[in-house]
Parts: C-alpha cells; sequence; structure tokens
C-alpha cells in the first residue's frame, strides 16, 4: 500500500519520544535477528524483537 504525500502517518521527526527510545534499544539489544514494528491505523502499537543465536 502506497502513503499518501502529506498523510498523518508517523515518521521518525513526529513519532512520540518513548515510541523512538524503544526503537532505537531494540536496535541496539538485537545482535542478530529481526525487528518488526506493528502498525494500526498509522500509530505504532507493538515492537517484536525475535533474536537468533548462531551456534557456528
Amino acid at each position: 500500500m502506497a502513503m499518501a504525500v502529506g498523510s498523518s502517518m508517523n515518521t521518525p521527526d513526529n513519532l512520540p519520544p518513548r515510541v523512538w527510545e524503544k526503537i532505537e534499544a531494540a536496535i541496539r539489544t538485537v545482535g542478530y535477528g529481526s525487528i518488526t514494528i506493528i502498525v494500526q491505523d498509522g500509530r505504532v502499537i507493538q515492537i517484536e524483537i525475535n533474536e537468533k543465536i548462531k551456534l557456528v
């Protein structure tokens, strides 16, 4: 789905500071894995962290 120009969707510039801090912390924490940001109605409602452990 394409985002329309001028929409009210969150961008790094207008994310609430608490949300942006959580995203940054997740990025710093994960050594190898993925971070999924769940959005509903243009707002971040959940952040999922899946970390992988490589044994070799």
